[in-house]
């Protein structure tokens, strides 16, 4: 009788009946470590006990992204710490630290072998751009067989991110685990050399990242996102991660700080076939896995985070000790896609991330409903469709420089119609749908304002350097270009 009365007064009462769960531990899968990922509140001021919270907790800061890595404070769960941190309503996520897992369902069994080429037309993509050797594609992963006969004329100096040491200097990039091997294959085994496999970008630069020290390929997934976020500072156009923690926000920050650098992050959907509609980043790709008959693999996980999908069943690479075999999952999904964008920005030199993006998902083969769903996203990648449509699409692109207030940034737009009036317009308050009744154009941008009219030379060009304000630093702004017929790609940039 007493307990049923505790229990009425409780409720009653509003108190909590129990502490409430926000991470569960996954062994194998997402492991908690002792550790948390904490930002602060963005573009708003903060008060001084906003930082001062973490004395003596902070292991790592990462300046670029404001993030701090922090450990659990004596006798404290990574729950308590949540509801401490965000109770306070000055941070923007607090979540763990999670050690992360290469996501694979490896199988035994070379060119006859790669179906997933012929499904994503890659032999007809082959037939319009072969070369890629101007190109950086970068992995965070457990390394790479240095000496595996298919992939070391393409390799170039890695970085190993739990030493902090670049290849050249000391760094350890051989393979610990095998997958970071799968997964360079995919992007880059080099073709027609006559043996083995072929990989999605030919003659491209691979650029291995590793991420894990631990013979079963674990790493934290601070190491991760870090580890991309140096492949893009060192010329990288792309990076991928083929490891579990997709749905944690600090992704979503990383993707935003590399798209900024021009560089195009992919992330794999996972093999847990969850339902990730409770996200949805607007600069990093993530990638689900098809078939060999264009289906959902039964463990891709799907959703509104979904942009497109790749083959991932039985997908033959390299392996490690220099021989080939054919894993599963959204791990080789996800480098296949970035062997996709690596193509894209060989194709067209100067083209801005948010370019290469928007051509790979609009050359995406619709497999599922008509249009974006929550199955397949824009659909499975077409290696083919996308370098064709990059050759010969006729939108314009544009690309800007390094936006600080008080000073000049470049601007460049290509592919417009020659002397053509072209109007740069832009946005502060993000992505959404406006008309531009001067053009006739809907543009991706919300409630935009139109800042300059430019005029193309003869060969379709703008190249123009503008002043901004001082006032503007610290500002997130969308900027679009657009003449009569015609708009350009979204570029997304902070300003300094």
């Amino acid at each position: 009788m007493k307990t049923i009365l505790s229990l009425l007064l409780a409720t009653l009462l509003g108190a909590p009946l129990m502490a409430q769960v926000h991470f569960k531990d996954q062994p194998g899968y997402l492991e908690l470590t002792g550790r948390m990922i904490v930002r602060p509140l963005q573009n708003v001021p903060t008060s001084p006990e906003t930082r001062s919270r973490l004395d003596g907790l902070v292991v790592k800061y990462f300046e670029e992204v404001d993030e701090y890595v922090i450990s659990l404070p004596a006798g404290k769960t990574e729950d308590q710490v949540y509801d401490w941190l965000m109770a306070t309503g000055d941070y923007q996520y607090v979540h763990p630290d999670w050690r992360c897992f290469p996501l694979n369902t490896p199988n035994d069994s070379l060119f006859n072998q790669q179906w997933h080429h012929q499904n994503m037309e890659s032999e007809l993509g082959w037939d319009t751009i072969t070369d890629a050797s101007g190109i950086i594609a970068a992995y965070t992963d457990t390394g790479v067989d240095l000496s595996h006969p298919d992939l070391v004329n393409n390799l170039i100096p890695g970085y190993n991110q739990v030493s902090g040491k670049w290849q050249n200097a000391g760094g350890n990039l051989q393979d610990i685990n095998g997958h970071g091997t799968w997964v360079a294959g995919c992007i880059g085994a080099e073709g027609n050399n006559g043996m083995g496999v072929a990989g999605v970008a030919w003659n491209v630069q691979i650029m291995p990242i590793r991420v894990s020290e631990d013979p079963g390929g674990g790493a934290y997934l601070s190491d991760l996102t870090d580890g991309a976020r140096v492949a893009a500072n060192n010329g990288a156009s792309t990076v991928s991660a083929s490891y579990s923690g997709v749905e944690n926000p600090s992704v979503g920050t990383t993707g935003t700080y590399i798209k900024g650098q021009n560089c195009l992050y992919l992330y794999a959907a996972g093999n847990s076939s969850t339902n990730h509609s409770g996200f949805d980043y607007p600069d990093v790709l993530v990638i689900g896995a098809t078939d060999s008959n264009d289906n959902r693999a039964s463990f891709s996980s799907y959703g509104l985070a979904i942009d497109c999908v790749a083959p991932g069943v039985n997908i033959m690479s390299t392996a490690l000790g220099g021989g080939y075999s054919a894993p599963s999952g959204t791990s080789f999904s996800t480098p296949l896609t970035n062997g996709v964008a690596a193509m894209i920005f060989a194709q067209n030199p100067g083209i801005s991330a948010q370019g290469v993006e928007d051509l790979l998902l609009s050359t995406c083969d619709d497999i599922g409903a008509a249009g974006e769903d929550n199955t397949y996203g824009f659909g499975r990648v077409n290696l083919r469709a996308a370098v064709e449509a990059g050759g010969n699409t006729g939108q314009m692109v544009l690309v800007l420089g390094t936006m600080v207030g008080g000073a000049y940034v470049n601007i460049n737009v290509n592919n417009c119609t020659p002397l053509a009036a072209v109007l740069l317009a832009y946005s502060f308050t993000g992505l959404g749908s406006s008309f531009e009744p001067s053009t006739g154009m809907t543009l991706g941008l919300n409630n935009h304002r139109i800042g300059a009219t430019f005029f193309a030379d003869n060969a379709g060009i703008v190249s123009e350097n503008r002043i901004l304000p001082a006032r503007l630093s610290g500002r997130t702004i969308w900027v679009q270009t657009t003449e009569v017929g015609n708009i350009s790609n979204i570029v997304t940039q902070t300003i300094q």
